[in-house]
């Protein structure tokens, strides 16, 4: 059986831009002002407000930006003001690449970065997009646009919209399960893959890149190539990381210690005791580790989502496990690590936010 991470597609990768891109001036920061700055005939003045305020808000962390790439070319953007009166500043997505599942998808990542603090939420729209997805804004809990006390367009009026944060971050959280079913973390299909649970202290040593190898009693070869979540047990009960099986050995304990001894963070004593009474171990040997900007705990994840996400023994493979399975999706979008196939993205839809 083919799975879907097997047949060729488009890659469509999403960028979280923070205060770090901004003092790096990284290539993705680089990305997203140029896309910002094709709007120029529709705000005159947009690359002064972003120089002059969007970038300076993104260091201070009063803003945060995001950016889609579709086969590595800037499809769409959006940038989120923080307060108690925040505002959706912008969201632009091409025409090739509108989806109603990317503009849900857009909206919910910008609420979900208002969680914190916001008490409302407001932006700005054209009269001509009101009407013709004025169903798609109303979804979301913003039921009317009424003549914005500022016109930024020159051929088009300007529409007001505000909601109460409450309204919206429920109707967000409703939509989530579906919106996270048409996406997949990095190139692997959500029908695929596994959470692994680790102590603190061992999974910190995994994220530094201290420890390459992790042992288990039981596991299987059938995760070999795969990306996995990694959960930190008590006390921090939270998502941390990810990383990919690279190879998957099992032999006698005496042999991989002699060949992974090195690398397992932990001496021969406590390797010893861990492995007391087992003929056969298997060493896990991770790469491509990525540690989360902030671990997400568990009990935050099951708020998000409205579900009850029972804590992961050892390990547990997201097949036909829908929580955990929406779980991970939402801890990848959450750090701008999330990818869509192309092919079967349904609906349309074009949002363009004032600053």
């Amino acid at each position: 059986m083919q799975h879907e991470f097997d047949i060729p597609r488009d890659s469509f990768r999403l960028v979280r831009i923070d205060s770090r891109d901004v003092a790096t001036r990284s290539d993705d920061l680089l990305l997203f002002r140029q896309r910002i700055l094709d709007n120029e005939d529709s705000y005159p003045g947009i690359g002064r407000w972003l120089d002059g305020k969007v970038l300076h808000g993104i260091k201070a962390g009063q803003r945060t930006g995001f950016i889609g790439l579709l086969n590595e070319q800037p499809v769409a953007a959006a940038i989120v003001k923080r307060g108690r009166t925040a505002k959706f500043c912008h969201l632009k997505l091409d025409p090739d690449a509108r989806s109603k599942s990317l503009g849900d998808l857009f909206f919910v990542l910008m609420t979900l970065e208002l969680r914190h603090s916001a008490a409302s939420v407001h932006f700005t729209l054209p009269e001509s997009l009101w009407t013709e997805k004025a169903s798609f804004f109303q979804s979301f809990s913003f039921s009317n646009a009424t003549r914005s006390h500022r016109q930024y367009r020159f051929f088009d009026t300007e529409l007001y919209c505000e909601t109460p944060f409450p309204l919206l971050f429920e109707s967000s959280r409703q939509k989530l399960s579906c919106i996270l079913g048409n996406f997949t973390i990095g190139n692997h299909s959500l029908l695929t893959g596994a959470v692994m649970a680790l102590h603190p202290e061992p999974l910190q040593k995994v994220l530094s890149g201290e420890k390459t190898v992790e042992i288990r009693a039981r596991f299987s070869k059938q995760w070999e190539g795969q990306r996995i979540s990694l959960y930190a047990t008590r006390p921090h009960s939270s998502l941390a990381g990810e990383a990919r099986v690279g190879r998957v050995v099992k032999n006698n304990p005496n042999h991989i210690w002699d060949l992974f001894g090195h690398c397992v963070g932990c001496t021969r004593t406590e390797f010893d005791t861990y492995v007391a009474g087992h003929e056969e171990v298997f060493a896990i040997l991770l790469d491509d580790v990525r540690a989360y900007r902030d671990e997400i705990p568990l009990a935050q994840l099951s708020h998000l989502l409205g579900v009850n996400l029972p804590a992961p023994q050892s390990y547990l493979s997201l097949a036909n496990n829908d929580k955990w399975l929406s779980a991970v999706a939402l801890s990848a979008a959450l750090q701008g690590s999330l990818s869509m196939p192309a092919a079967g993205r349904p609906g349309t839809i074009e949002t363009t936010h004032s600053p």
